[in-house]
């Protein structure tokens, strides 16, 4: 996306360093809005085009007819929601930018889309995550467990305070014993849920999923039993709706589309090469029916589907995934059913190349579920 940058000629960079250096000071003036959008307005009526402009300590870009730029880049910079220029940061789309705001070549991040959202009821309202994009997501929260190692640092946990409260040799000799029997049960276990792993795996892979499909399944139903949930059955349906986005979006990369507005779309997008409506997903969730649909318009589905999704420059891994959504508190909300999210109980899974999508649902699927013997899943 972004290969075209290394060709901005020296004039152009210089062209867009010396409009960064001309602050906006004028007595009276104000920002006006319609409903195409802000300007800003001189005290003798006149507005900026095609030039940036210093605001309250703050850059801001106006397009041709003197319109203020959202969500999009202005050459090598980023201007937010806001209109503001970025500085310091990571862009939505994962690229960072430098203090003076200039984009840093070389330097991409794993980027989580934000804010997962559904419908709740028939009024219409909406029930958001609080994540943020890029960089954003990696702070919102803590990794809470992982497949096996909230058992294992429980044994450790329970050894060790054992331990801290014996009172005389005896009972630490007897202490010992029991943590080298807690070593080894937590060995059994570990080779037990290895050879549980390999199992469930190698059946899925049977059954036509890929390996990473495969593994990115299992670790989420994994992380949702070290947290004492139930593990989701596995949607054909939703997961032809995963595979084809993943497919889609290494194609033609629709995130990097804008709407009528102007309005850059997210990993939440679909391009308009398919049999599908297409859709430029913004982060206003102004067009998220279109999405939500997407299991009616491709399966036999009849529900509304939900979507975490996954990004990264480089080959994108189940690992890797799993990790953003943990630590993106929207997105880990919907992994573990909580909150507004409490009745989904089947999933579907897509991963490949850059890009990794998980479909969420709470309906029956009418083309079935890839089963595995003895184990034991939630269905709608």
């Amino acid at each position: 996306m972004k290969v075209w940058r290394r060709f901005v000629c020296a004039l152009s960079v210089a062209a867009v360093s010396a409009a960064l250096a001309v602050p906006a000071l004028a007595d009276g003036a104000q920002w006006k809005r319609n409903d195409r959008g802000w300007w800003y307005e001189e005290a003798n009526g006149a507005y900026p085009t095609d030039a940036w402009r210093l605001i309250n300590g703050k850059w801001y870009y106006f397009d041709a007819i003197g319109y203020m730029a959202e969500s999009r880049w202005i050459g090598n910079y980023y201007v937010g929601a806001d209109g503001a220029m970025l500085a310091g940061t990571w862009t939505p789309d994962g690229y960072y930018v430098d203090a003076s705001g200039k984009w840093v070549e070389g330097l991409r991040q794993p980027v989580v889309e934000a804010e997962p959202v559904r419908r709740v009821g028939s009024g219409g309202n909406r029930s958001t995550g609080r994540s943020g994009g890029g960089g954003g997501s990696r702070s919102g929260g803590r990794r809470r467990g992982g497949s096996g190692g909230g058992s294992t640092a429980g044994t450790t946990v329970t050894a060790s305070t054992q331990g801290q409260e014996s009172g005389n040799s005896s009972n630490t000799m007897v202490n010992a014993n029991t943590g080298a029997q807690n070593a080894a049960n937590t060995a059994t276990a570990a080779a037990q849920t290895e050879s549980e792993e390999t199992r469930v795996i190698a059946a899925l892979q049977a059954q036509g999923l890929t390996e990473k499909e495969a593994k990115l399944y299992y670790d989420i139903n994994a992380y949702r039993e070290s947290l004492g949930l139930q593990k989701l059955s596995f949607s054909k349906s939703l997961t032809t709706v995963a595979r084809t986005h993943v497919v889609d979006a290494n194609a033609y990369n629709p995130k990097d589309q804008v709407d009528a507005r102007g309005v850059q779309g997210n990993l939440h997008s679909w391009s308009s090469h398919g049999n599908w409506t297409p859709v430029v997903y913004t982060g206003d969730h102004l067009y998220a029916s279109a999405m939500w649909s997407k299991p009616r318009e491709l399966t036999s589905y009849q529900g509304n589907g939900y979507e975490n999704s996954a990004w990264s420059s480089g080959l994108l891994t189940p690992e890797v995934a799993l990790d953003l959504w943990q630590h993106s508190e929207g997105h880990n909300a919907v992994m573990t059913t909580q909150g507004a999210w409490s009745d989904l109980k089947t999933m579907g899974v897509g991963i490949d190349g850059s890009y990794a999508f998980v479909w969420f649902g709470k309906d029956a699927d009418p083309a079935g579920y890839y089963d595995v013997p003895d184990y034991q899943v939630l269905r709608p």
